[in-house]
């Protein structure tokens, strides 16, 4: 069994769940560092093999021989735009890869981690979406753009394999492991806000999402996958879980304007296209996955809550929290006047 992505937090699971997998020998854990420790298993069990290099590289064709079974949950670098580890993903890479399984490879099943962003982020998005539904990822966001060309690519290397290609679409993925991602994400329904954004959400915990991976390699699913707990959850709900915080909210063009500005400037640790994906509904329907025999462990709001520690700004007054919002409203405000001036500066002086 081969697992890429070992360095992510899903990809450690999930080798820790293909060491506990009856009759696996061997997992050859991808982007995996020799540091890494071995989490299922015991010196009976399986082979754990770490191999930390990127999928292009030469070395891995002789580790791969033989594989049958390959979880694909990465690699992925950059800003992280759903909770999966990453928004940008190496097509490139992960063509040759493939084309090294066709070399030395004897796989029949693959399972490739997506999301549900590729039914993309729209208003007219029916609630919820079911695996018929047509993949329509927003132009404007690139790592939709990016995750759909890889189910495309990896669809078609295995219809030219005949092995089965389970293409596993969570939705937003949470835990202790992304805590800080959450926290900078328009999903924690603090900082950086669109004004008006109604639409409903949902989160599903890493362990179950590890359980689902597993579950659609068991079975040996062929197309698309949705992951995520039953129903969702409304932004007040979300709010409410979140607790008092402080909150910017502005009109959608002016608070894409002001993340990639603060991008520009490295003064704003989350990624612009978050705030599109975050302002349209994509919640999705798990129907098939439940047929299969997966059940979530945690409901939406217990998987929120525990990647949500809380903070410091829970423990304020609501008098503080009040002049602190204020003044901190007011500080953006001066900031995105002084950075949009040295934006426009830089960008007129770069077209001369």
């Amino acid at each position: 069994m081969v697992v890429t992505g070992a360095d992510l937090p899903i990809g450690r699971r999930v080798v820790a769940a293909a060491l506990a997998e009856p009759g696996v020998e061997r997992v050859v854990a991808i982007g995996a560092q020799p540091s890494t420790r071995r989490l299922a298993g015991d010196a009976e069990g399986p082979e754990l093999l770490i191999a930390p290099f990127a999928l292009d590289d030469s070395r891995l064709a002789s580790l791969v021989a033989g594989a049958t079974r390959v979880f694909l949950t990465g690699p992925r670098s950059g800003l992280d735009i759903d909770g999966t580890g990453g928004a940008d993903i190496d097509v490139v890479a992960t063509r040759s890869f493939l084309a090294s399984l066709t070399r030395v490879g004897a796989v029949t099943t693959l399972v490739v981690l997506s999301s549900a962003l590729v039914y993309g982020a729209r208003t007219d998005n029916p609630i919820p979406l079911t695996e018929n539904a047509p993949v329509r990822p927003n132009a404007s966001i690139e790592a939709a753009v990016e995750r759909a060309e890889l189910e495309r690519l990896c669809a078609t290397w295995s219809r030219s394999r005949g092995a089965t290609c389970a293409l596993v679409r969570p939705c937003i993925v949470v835990g202790p492991e992304n805590e800080k991602w959450l926290a900078r994400s328009p999903w924690a329904t603090a900082g950086l806000q669109i004004s008006g954004v109604v639409a409903p959400v949902q989160f599903v915990h890493l362990d179950d999402l590890t359980t689902a991976l597993v579950t659609v390699c068991r079975s040996r699913v062929d197309g698309p996958v949705n992951v995520a707990p039953d129903g969702w959850l409304t932004v007040d709900e979300v709010r409410a879980l979140k607790g008092p915080t402080a909150r910017v909210r502005v009109y959608k063009p002016f608070a894409y304007v002001l993340a990639r500005i603060g991008k520009y400037f490295g003064v704003a640790p989350g990624d612009p296209d978050a705030l599109l994906a975050g302002s349209g509904p994509w919640v999705v329907a798990n129907d098939r996955i439940r047929s299969l025999g997966w059940e979530p462990t945690f409901r939406n709001e217990e998987a929120y809550v525990d990647a949500d520690s809380g903070g410091i700004w829970a423990r304020v007054t609501p008098r503080h929290r009040q002049q602190l919002a204020l003044g901190g409203a007011a500080a953006v405000v001066f900031g995105v006047v002084i950075g949009a001036v040295f934006f426009i500066r830089r960008q007129l002086n770069s077209d001369r």
